[in-house]
């Protein structure tokens, strides 16, 4: 039992390693802004994706929402990892 455990131990450990070098190694993306704004909702594209504008700018985002909403209508504008999402 104590073989099993510790190659359990040695697993996690190099998994831990890897997980940070490859993390350390990505280029950091940054969006336009940080944290939350409130963009204006357009439309939802063809391909499902919401379409936000926020200071004269047009943001292709994942939609939060679960109901229809009109265009101009007020939306959450966040950014996380690479993704800009649509709430509201």
């Amino acid at each position: 039992m104590e073989l099993i455990n510790y190659v359990r131990n040695v697993h996690a450990a190099n998994r831990l390693t890897a997980v940070e070098q490859f993390s350390s190694q990505r280029p950091l993306i940054k969006g336009d802004f940080e944290g939350n704004v409130t963009g204006s909702w357009v439309e939802i594209a063809k391909n499902g994706a919401g379409i936000v504008s926020y200071n004269n700018k047009k943001y292709v985002t994942k939609p939060i929402g679960f109901t229809s909403i009109p265009p101009g209508h007020a939306v959450q504008l966040s950014y996380a990892k690479g993704i800009y999402y649509s709430a509201w």
